[in-house]
């Protein structure tokens, strides 16, 4: 019984991978300019804090090799293009917010340099709420969390989606 059980689990594991899916072969290192920034915001810090966020993800990941842009086999270019602040998820007593969401949106291009060629181009968008009795600080806070997933998002999708 033993036996047909040990055959049964190995023919299963033969016929399924266990990797997930992979750059293509000739993507081998990635440029990663500094965002543009046209959401009006006002966050003087905001092209510097998504770029660099995204930077050491892909240093992290280590899937493609960080290089200059003459020299990178893809580039990654974005756009900032909205932050909606202040926007009432939950209410409290006395029609007061008692929770606060903050969405980013970025348009993303990912152009293969070695094909010359456009790879994808697609808007990501990601939130996070925030207490609003924590004034600025929160919002901040709300900020930088939101900016985490939307670097985490672009990641996934420039190394997985193929």
């Amino acid at each position: 019984m033993y036996f047909c059980f040990a055959v049964s689990v190995a023919s299963l594991i033969g016929c399924y991978s266990f990797t997930g899916a992979s750059v293509p072969q000739h993507w081998t290192s990635i440029a990663i300019p500094l965002f543009d920034d046209e959401s009006g915001y006002g966050y003087a810090a905001l092209r510097e804090s998504v770029t660099n966020m995204l930077i050491a993800k892909f240093q992290r990941d280590n899937t493609l090799r960080l290089r200059d842009k003459g020299a990178a086999s893809v580039e990654l270019s974005g756009v900032i293009t909205s932050i909606e602040a202040d926007q009432p998820i939950a209410v409290s007593q006395g029609s007061q917010a008692a929770r606060n969401q903050l969405v980013i949106r970025a348009t993303v291009v990912l152009h293969d340099n070695v094909q010359k060629k456009q790879a994808w181009k697609k808007t990501f968008s990601a939130s996070a709420d925030y207490a609003p009795s924590g004034g600025t600080a929160a919002r901040d806070a709300g900020l930088q969390q939101a900016i985490e997933k939307l670097t985490d998002d672009i990641l996934l999708e420039t190394i997985s989606a193929w």
